[in-house]
């Protein structure tokens, strides 16, 4: 017989107990904060493992702090429903997942509701920070950039913001890069945040270092590196905002 149930690891109660109503009391509370415990954790501009207690101990997790770049949180894998906010400040995403597998992205403000079957980790429902629309910007590009090429001259029809770290926006290549190439996004001109693909590699990582929102009219480019890479070719680009 084992001595705690499988998913919240309560503890069972055995035969010989003496005064079971202090494991069944003690089951019964926990069972209570699973289902409706909110917890506020405060981050420490670093990335976190959380406890079996925190996953397990709560229903509604939301971290706070100040956050200087994106942040990596790990749960335990344990078969739990369980709802996250990120309420950090900062401007910067936090990263759930689990020890093993692809993470869920949080842009600031965003509320989700995940579920762990104790291996995977999936988004339930999910309320953006914008509370609007997500809007996505594409472009593609045949054969090699050259040298400090505009790829994509964008007037914003309508107000978008692109999230901390350009979460969720993609950019791939057919022909994989010699060496490392950055690309340049920019508003009306300034430089907001990159993409970079590195030696040999075909999907490029964003960085952007705060929130930027467009107005309607702004225009949105994104240009090449200033020395063309000797194979990079053949691009696909995709920016997530919110509108």
């Amino acid at each position: 017989m084992t001595t705690t149930t499988p998913n919240l690891l309560l503890s069972h109660i055995v035969a010989s107990q003496s005064q079971k109503e202090v494991t069944a009391n003690a089951a019964f509370d926990a069972l209570d904060q699973a289902l409706c415990q909110p917890t506020a954790i405060a981050m420490t501009d670093a990335n976190l493992a959380l406890t079996d207690a925190q996953m397990l101990g709560n229903m509604f997790l939301s971290f706070t702090g100040t956050l200087t770049a994106s942040r990596t949180i790990t749960v335990p894998a344990h078969a739990k429903l369980i709802l996250i906010e990120n309420d950090t400040t900062g401007g910067f995403a936090l990263n759930i997942q689990l020890p093993s597998g692809a993470a869920i992205a949080f842009n600031s403000g965003d509320l989700k509701l995940l579920y762990c079957d104790g291996s995977t980790l999936r988004t339930v429902a999910y309320v953006a920070a914008s509370s609007g629309n997500p809007y996505d910007i594409g472009c593609s590009v045949a054969g090699a950039p050259a040298a400090s090429a505009t790829l994509l001259r964008y007037p914003m029809p309508r107000a978008v913001t692109f999230p901390a770290g350009m979460a969720n926006s993609k950019a791939v290549a057919n022909t994989a890069a010699t060496a490392s190439a950055t690309f340049s996004l920019k508003k009306n001109g300034t430089q907001f945040g990159t993409f970079a693909f590195a030696a040999a590699g075909t999907s490029a990582t964003f960085a952007a270092a705060s929130a930027t929102s467009f107005a309607a009219g702004d225009i949105l480019t994104i240009v090449a590196p200033s020395t063309a890479d000797t194979t990079l070719a053949d691009l696909g680009v995709a920016l997530a905002g919110n509108r």
